[in-house]
């Protein structure tokens, strides 16, 4: 969720303050706050990009583009999808010349389509928190589709456990107890949580745990390589809790067509509450 200090509707030429500190700039579809600094899901991405050639790697909901524009300092042919268009055209002004980007914006998944097997790698940072479970599983299945055998996804979102959500812990562990598809659903983020933020947000959040997350990506065909609870090195002070305030994922898709995969929901309840659009 982007979620950060004070907002911005202007993004700055730099994401960093005078001091070289990294800063948040409110998105201008007020879906959350984005911020300069790469986390480690992020770098281990950028990471990855240098062993793309030319096979392109695709950034879902790059917005201003912080780690996107690490990815182009690796010479990868990226492509940037978020979204609100006035983001990406705020990343291209920004990257340097010769950069080999290519922006797609649009929703996803919904708006994204490529061949099968013709990415080198994805990454999806603070996104899906915004999607349903079925949006969730669409999504992941296309990833799934896109990436080129022993291709990499890099996942992150928020999860349940941050200061702010409170209210909402009592809920989430009743579902989880009563196994629910999607234990972190909140239809009304104002029912549980009330933050001077959430207004520059959408009113429906789906907080994410690590398994969970594992189980939807595991579900929809990929390898998961590692999935964990981390806190961002720029949570603020507000949010943070005991350093599971994001959660973070490293998934490949198989090498082989017989590899085999674990499947992950057949066991969960799929009744209780949650998702209407599961």
């Amino acid at each position: 969720m982007r979620c950060g200090s004070s907002p911005e509707s202007t993004p700055p030429r730099s994401l960093n303050n005078p001091d070289g500190r990294p800063r948040r700039v409110l998105t201008r579809n007020r879906m959350g706050w984005v911020s300069a600094e790469v986390s480690e899901l992020s770098r281990a991405w950028v990471e990855d990009c240098r062993r793309a050639g030319e096979t392109p790697v695709l950034d879902i909901g790059a917005a201003f583009g912080a780690a996107c524009l690490e990815a182009l300092g690796t010479g990868a042919r990226v492509i940037a999808n978020d979204l609100h268009a006035e983001h990406l055209e705020e990343l291209e002004r920004r990257a340097p010349a010769g950069s080999r980007l290519t922006l797609r914006p649009g929703h996803f998944p919904k708006d994204l389509f490529f061949e099968p097997e013709t990415l080198h790698s994805v990454h999806i940072s603070n996104v899906v928190h915004f999607l349903t479970g079925r949006q969730l599983e669409r999504g992941l299945a296309a990833v799934a589709r896109w990436l080129k055998p022993g291709g990499r996804l890099y996942l992150q979102a928020v999860t349940p456990f941050q200061a702010i959500f409170e209210g909402f812990w009592e809920e989430y562990a009743r579902r989880v107890e009563a196994g629910v598809r999607w234990p972190g659903y909140i239809a009304k983020l104002s029912v549980y949580a009330r933050h001077r933020q959430f207004s520059q947000m959408p009113r429906a959040v789906h907080l994410l745990d690590d398994v969970v997350l594992r189980r939807a990506a595991e579900a929809a065909g990929l390898r998961v390589e590692r999935c964990w609870l981390f806190q961002r090195a720029d949570q603020p002070k507000e949010i943070r809790l005991d350093g599971r305030e994001s959660v973070a994922l490293i998934a490949r898709a198989p090498e082989e067509a017989g590899e085999a995969v674990e499947r992950g929901f057949e066991h969960v309840a799929a009744d209780g509450i949650a998702d209407p659009d599961r």
